[in-house]
């Protein structure tokens, strides 16, 4: 079996059927489909239970463990040589597995391949594109360091990507210790495993509604914590200057404020000016949080590719590995 598509599920009735259909229309057929319920009190079990399709695999916890522990259970049944973690309302796109298997074959090296997305509303509709690189390109840890620091998850949702089986095990489980940013903490540990591969072509789709598991818990003000030690993190293994860290922790700041509204206007009071706070701490006068709305969000400086397709050019001379 060369891939394993794992989907971790909980109460996703409403779209867990077009989920799995987009798994078992793909191009590609060396797959299996292995589905881990965290006990939904829905009918997603009755739903996933009514294939009988040979590739499709289930398994139901008998009690809600949480979506990290969910995650490596379905990693822990899983058979292939590459897995592909795919969230219960996302969809593949139909050559999505035959595309991102092409690039690792290709490439010994990778530790996972990732793509461009397309972001659906609850209905299906595509909102909008996003694909941050123009070209194929291969990204060093250090330019996964450097492209989280100023744009933010640069290997994307989980949706996204497809790891290497033998690297994911040396990297480790994902860590209930960052329950709204798990796969970026566990993208950054692979990368330092070997290069990982991006594709430019959109080959999944990310469905966006108030419902996911990432609104409810930007709600409550749980990102917060994840973004702040994972900055930190990264900001200790490089040496970058005064200005990329400004704008790092401006990103990081802006954030806390996007969720203190949030947050008011589900009518809390007590985390937001909490997270207001610690928003001011991180970027007096909100500086670094300026330049980065200014130049980055606004897209006048770009990721792009340099010499040898990496981004070395651009963040090459910027950072140095502080290991």
């Amino acid at each position: 079996m060369t891939v394993s598509v794992c989907i971790p599920t909980y109460n996703s009735a409403r779209y867990i059927r077009e989920c799995m259909e987009s798994v078992l229309a793909q191009s590609y057929t060396e797959f299996e489909l292995v589905v881990s319920d965290d006990a939904s009190t829905d009918n997603t079990l009755d739903i996933v239970q009514s294939y009988t399709h040979p590739r499709v695999r289930i398994h139901r916890l008998e009690q809600n463990m949480g979506l990290a522990f969910n995650l490596n259970h379905a990693a822990s049944l899983a058979q292939g040589k590459y897995l592909k973690f795919l969230c219960h309302d996302d969809l593949l796109e139909p050559r999505c597995l035959e595309t991102q298997v092409a690039t690792m074959e290709r490439n010994a090296a990778l530790t996972m391949v990732t793509s461009g997305v397309r972001y659906i509303d609850s209905a299906g509709r595509t909102a909008k594109q996003m694909s941050r690189l123009p070209e194929e390109v291969t990204l060093r840890d250090i330019d996964v360091v450097a492209g989280n620091l100023l744009y933010g998850n640069v290997v994307g949702a989980l949706s996204a990507v497809l790891v290497r089986r033998e690297c994911l095990e040396k990297a480790g489980p994902f860590s209930a210790a960052f329950p709204e940013s798990m796969d970026v903490e566990m993208w950054l540990r692979l990368s330092k495993q070997g290069p990982v591969g991006y594709l430019p072509e959109p080959l999944c789709r990310i469905r966006l509604h108030p419902e996911t598991l990432t609104a409810k818990q930007r709600k409550q003000g749980v990102i917060r914590d994840d973004m702040r030690r994972l900055t930190d993190a990264m900001l200790r293994l490089v040496q970058a200057p005064f200005l990329v860290r400004r704008v790092a922790w401006g990103r990081v700041a802006g954030s806390f404020l996007k969720q203190a509204l949030a947050g008011v206007g589900d009518g809390h009071v007590r985390w937001p000016l909490q997270a207001i706070w610690q928003a001011m701490r991180m970027d007096p006068a909100c500086a670094g949080l300026i330049v980065y709305l200014f130049f980055f969000r606004t897209g006048i400086l770009r990721l792009a590719a340099g010499d040898g397709g990496t981004l070395g050019t651009r963040f090459g001379k910027t950072f140095r590995d502080g290991t």
